[in-house]
């Protein structure tokens, strides 16, 4: 499995979880987040998601220059 679809099954996750009346830090302690990231994946739509996610990957390195 690669790492794009297992972030985006966490996503999921998360959404399930809520949709279902889990509160945020039972949902951060289950998946093993932060309950930061859990309440700002839930901030996001899916499409907000996915571009966030092709600009972490997308990021220039530091050190590439050299």
């Amino acid at each position: 499995m690669n790492v794009y679809l297992a972030k985006f099954m966490i996503y999921y996750e998360i959404h399930r979880m809520h949709r279902e009346g889990h509160s945020k830090s039972r949902i951060s302690e289950f998946l093993l987040l932060d309950r930061r990231t859990v309440s700002k994946y839930l901030a996001m739509s899916e499409s907000e998601y996915e571009e966030f996610l092709t600009k972490q990957t997308n990021r220039g390195k530091k050190l590439l220059p050299y």
